[in-house]
């Protein structure tokens, strides 16, 4: 369900919503825009997940390149915990002098304001720099679970309760099994919450859970040790070619997702112009490109105003699902 693309047609519909970023989360200009601006001393790159998550994974395939554009280190700090609020919280109130960006993705940015009533920041104020990569979703369960397909798995879920690892309210982990419950007409299932896509895959690999929606990154690294049903997609991946999509299946839930880069609310034009540029060099280097593929992720180069406009279409979005899926929102 997210909008930002990762084939032509899907940068084509957001270059047609473009008009979009004259409100909400594009990039405000001001009279400083001409002035140039160069940063002197290392940034910090907030990941609001633990290390040898997805998020952690592709944040880390990018940063000497950025560090190479920008001419300064960039540094990757975990920050996790709460569902990646405490990570997004830390970066709304940093100083907006472009030293401290954060690693964001839909489930911090657009699933979260539709999913809780209060959050420790605002989502719409923070100022898009640029995407990275998008990340794909593939079902799994644990070696015994004792079903190899996923009619099989469906099946079983209907005569009883299965348990589903995620990272947390509004992760793809949770929404997926929602999804996954909704589609696939289930009676119920048990959701179980961890402090990242790690711990949670730890679980699975370890028998303690059921099923999950994992990262891709993660897929690549453990698919040996876990069943794989199939992908969170309408359509197959050129990375998973031999994966069948769930919608192939009859049972359509796809969750691919984007990331990208945030500065905080007020950052003015000049820093994110600088950032902006750096990331999509960054994003278009295809030697990045390649080592983005090799962990898993999909990259995706973008302008900032681009981004801005694929983010509020995708807030949209997400409001619609958790309206369907009868989700209300949580203090």
């Amino acid at each position: 369900m997210s909008t930002f693309p990762s084939s032509p047609r899907r940068r084509q519909v957001l270059l047609a919503g473009a008009a979009l970023c004259a409100t909400g989360l594009a990039p405000t200009r001001s009279a400083e825009s001409a002035e140039g601006w160069t940063p002197d001393r290392p940034i910090t790159l907030v990941v609001t997940y633990p290390p040898g998550g997805g998020a952690d994974t592709t944040a880390r395939a990018i940063t000497n390149q950025l560090a190479e554009k920008l001419g300064q280190p960039v540094v990757v700090q975990n920050r996790g915990g709460a569902d990646g609020k405490i990570g997004a919280a830390a970066v709304y109130g940093a100083a907006p002098d472009g030293y401290t960006v954060l690693w964001g993705n839909a489930d911090i940015i657009t699933v979260a304001p539709n999913l809780f009533t209060t959050l420790p920041y605002e989502p719409s104020e923070f100022v898009p720099i640029g995407p990275t990569a998008a990340v794909s979703f593939i079902l799994v369960g644990r070696s015994d679970l004792g079903v190899k397909t996923l009619p099989e798995l469906v099946e079983l879920a209907q005569s009883r309760e299965l348990s589903f690892a995620h990272w947390g309210n509004g992760s793809r982990g949770h929404l997926g099994a929602e999804m996954f419950r909704h589609v696939a007409k289930l009676p119920q299932i048990l959701l179980v919450p961890f402090q990242g896509t790690a711990p949670a895959v730890q679980a699975l690999m370890g028998g303690h859970v059921d099923a999950m929606f994992m990262t891709s990154p993660l897929w690549r690294s453990t698919n040996t040790r876990v069943t794989t049903f199939a992908a969170a997609a309408n359509k197959r991946y050129d990375q998973f070619k031999d994966i069948p999509t769930m919608t192939e299946l009859g049972v359509p839930v796809e969750l691919e997702v984007w990331q990208g880069l945030f500065a905080p609310p007020k950052t003015p034009r000049p820093v994110i112009d600088r950032l902006s540029n750096a990331l999509h060099e960054v994003m278009s280097d295809p030697d990045v490109q390649r080592k983005v593929e090799e962990v898993g992720g999909l990259p995706i180069p973008g302008t900032s105003d681009e981004f801005a406009a694929s983010v509020i279409a995708d807030q949209a979005r997400w409001k619609d699902f958790m309206q369907m899926a009868g989700i209300r929102p949580q203090t």
